[in-house]
């Protein structure tokens, strides 16, 4: 029975529902502050004093009416960020209510005001509230999708206080599903991102819930710190704003009671009696039932710790009528704690006549329940059934009508949206089919000169290098100048032909397939800066390249190796080439069609193309590394910009 009240008083700490203060003389004084209020001119004075009032009354039942009157007086002068101020406070009392839908309007209210008041915190601060309103409704997923969306939106937006509160009711819809670890992981998170622009009530609201993890995990130890820190926040809040301290009076309780139960746990029974004195001195009439719920319960947890039974059977009694009119569900384990605590104290025929007086409680409050279920259903239903019945039809007939019409309406739609589609998609295909014609027959034009040139170009070098090599090993009188000019002219002719003979191999291994490509992501804009940096360097002072771009950033799908290597062969010249270049690689993005466009204008590639069979075979083995990744190739010798070779990329994402 101990462990039953420890439990419930645990789940009172997370959800507290908020009733009407009890002061007799509230009406009295809420009338006399509005009455002030009303005799003030509608000027920018009149909701200096409305704000005032309200930032001073958080709590039942003035939250209300006072906020009402500050939204409503803003509404009349048409003063935007005052209409923001008050709508923010209006949800603030709906959130203490837990009313999702109320809720909801109210934040609705504030988004339409963000555009204009230039700050995101009011309006992703109720959003988030709307998820624990949600979740202590038991929609837990529903509960977790909000708390995500806000999430988004406050980093989106730099919104610290949304981000916090994002958190905090993502956390409480983990706690109310049993996800324990899930809900302390997101509270720490948001404690790590506390900044000091951080609200103090989101501050300890956090501080809280992470000390009540710890502390039913039973980890007192991990609990201290936050619970010290928390409670120093409320101190600091207190006497910083005295004028407010009746707004931070349930949190107070909440954190001596934290106090209590965590020196009870250590046996550390005189400091946990201080604390509970604590809270009972700030129980007053404006403090929310539950709270002081809070405090009768973890006081019989004191008395059953220290074995006064007399003082827990007089509590429970005196606790008994108030719970038995907000707390039904409370009430049962309430009395058969009182029986078992008569049962330790050795009055078993007390505790007997308890369990009886429970049951003959719990007999008629389930009957009147039942009664007044029935007593519903025929209100609901007491009216005139022909009346009714023909309305049944008449507004089945108008259903149907109308359910026709509009599934017309969409079928029609969705028709013309889908001819349209098509439409557009033959389009891209044949535009797409006519670009790959024209680049195969283009490629077959400069595979068939590549093959009918290819053993000339072969049997050039080689005959070189044995006429030469003939000379120097048959002829014995030739000068020592000569030996080394016609060892020269072997090893150029020999690296010339072996160049050649790697590129034709290479193109080989590509063509059958034996070398394959990474299909990797890769950021084209930083593989096209180092290049772009490389090509310089090799050129010592040669090359002037200039970067035309549209594009900051954008990922493709690529073998990073291989690009790295398509843009040397068109950026660097060959060794022996000596000349001087600028030359400019433009890149350009295309939305319509998801393609990056790459023109390398005066490219050293582009003007030997015909010059240099060793080029003919780069050519080849670019234009087959860019249809790998579904791109085109294209050299173009002679154009108003100069020689230039153009290919294209498709996007993969951003």
């Amino acid at each position: 029975m101990k462990h039953t009240i420890i439990i419930l008083l645990c789940f009172l700490c997370g959800h507290a529902y908020t009733l009407q203060a009890e002061d007799a003389n509230a009406q009295q004084y809420q009338d006399s502050i509005l009455k002030v209020a009303q005799a003030m001119p509608s000027t920018s004075d009149k909701l200096e004093y409305l704000r005032d009032i309200v930032y001073k009354h958080q709590y039942a039942p003035y939250n209300k009416p006072f906020s009402t009157a500050l939204y409503q007086e803003a509404c009349a002068q048409k003063n935007v960020p005052y209409e923001n101020l008050g709508a923010y406070y209006l949800a603030a009392c709906y959130d203490k209510l837990h009313e999702p839908d109320t809720l909801a309007y109210w934040v609705d209210k504030l988004k339409s005001y963000v555009t204009e008041v230039g700050t995101y915190d009011y309006y992703l601060e109720q959003k988030a509230a709307i998820s624990r309103a949600l979740a202590s409704k038991r929609q837990i997923e529903k509960a977790i999708y909000v708390a995500k969306e806000t999430l988004q939106e406050s980093l989106e937006h730099h919104s610290n206080n949304g981000e916090i509160a994002a958190y905090n009711s993502l956390a409480c819809a983990y706690n109310v599903s049993s996800r324990g670890d899930e809900a302390l992981k997101i509270l720490l998170k948001a404690y790590q991102n506390f900044t000091p622009q951080t609200k103090p009530f989101l501050r300890i609201d956090i501080l809280s819930r992470i000390a009540q993890v710890y502390g039913n995990a039973g980890q007192d130890s991990l609990k201290r710190p936050y619970l010290a820190q928390m409670d120093e926040t409320l101190r600091d809040v207190v006497s910083c704003e005295p004028e407010t301290r009746k707004n931070w009076s349930n949190l107070r309780i909440d954190c001596e009671v934290k106090h209590v139960l965590h020196f009870m746990n250590r046996g550390k029974m005189v400091e946990a009696q201080e604390h509970i004195d604590k809270a009972k001195a700030l129980l007053e009439d404006h403090v929310d039932p539950v709270f002081w719920l809070n405090v009768q319960l973890v006081q019989l947890q004191y008395y059953s710790r220290t074995k006064e039974y007399d003082k827990s059977i007089a509590l429970i009694d005196e606790v008994t009528p108030i719970v038995l009119n907000h707390y039904v569900s409370t009430f049962a384990t309430l009395i058969n704690y009182k029986a078992s605590t008569q049962i330790d104290k050795g009055d078993v025929d007390g505790a007997i006549e308890t369990r009886r007086y429970l049951i003959a409680a719990q007999d008629s409050l389930d009957n009147a329940f039942s009664a007044n279920q029935l007593q519903q259903v025929k209100e609901i239903y007491h009216i005139d059934e022909l009346l009714l019945e023909k309305q049944k039809i008449k507004d089945t007939n108008y259903k149907q009508g109308f359910l026709f019409l509009m599934t017309l309406l969409v079928l029609m739609l969705l028709f013309y949206l889908y001819t349209r589609y098509l439409s557009r998609k033959i389009a891209v295909a044949e535009k797409v089919t006519a670009d790959a014609a024209m680049q195969a027959e283009a490629d077959n034009v400069t595979k068939d000169r590549l093959q009918s040139e290819i053993s000339h170009d072969i049997r050039t070098p080689l005959n070189v290098v044995v006429g030469f090599a003939e000379l120097l090993t048959e002829s014995k009188e030739l000068a020592p100048e000569a030996k080394v000019e016609y060892g020269k002219m072997i090893q150029e002719n020999a690296e010339n032909l072996l160049k050649y003979v790697n590129s034709i191999l290479e193109l080989s291994r590509l063509e059958s397939g034996k070398t394959k490509y990474k299909h990797e992501g890769c950021e084209v804009m930083s593989l096209c800066r180092k290049g772009v940096e490389f090509a310089r360097q090799v050129g010592n002072g040669r090359l002037a390249i200039r970067l035309d771009t549209n594009i900051q950033s954008q990922m493709i799908c690529t073998d990073e190796n291989w690009f790295s290597t398509l843009l040397s062969s068109l950026l660097v010249p060959a060794e022996n080439d000596k000349n001087s270049y600028n030359i400019v690689v433009r890149i350009r993005y295309d939305k319509e069609k998801g393609i990056v466009t790459f023109k390398i204008i005066g490219t050293p590639l582009a003007k030997s193309r015909f010059e240099n069979k060793t080029t003919l075979i780069r050519h080849e083995i670019n234009a087959h590394f860019i249809h790998a990744f579904g791109g085109i190739y294209k050299v173009q010798s002679d154009t108003h910009e100069g020689p230039l070779v153009i290919f294209t990329w498709p996007k993969t994402g951003d």
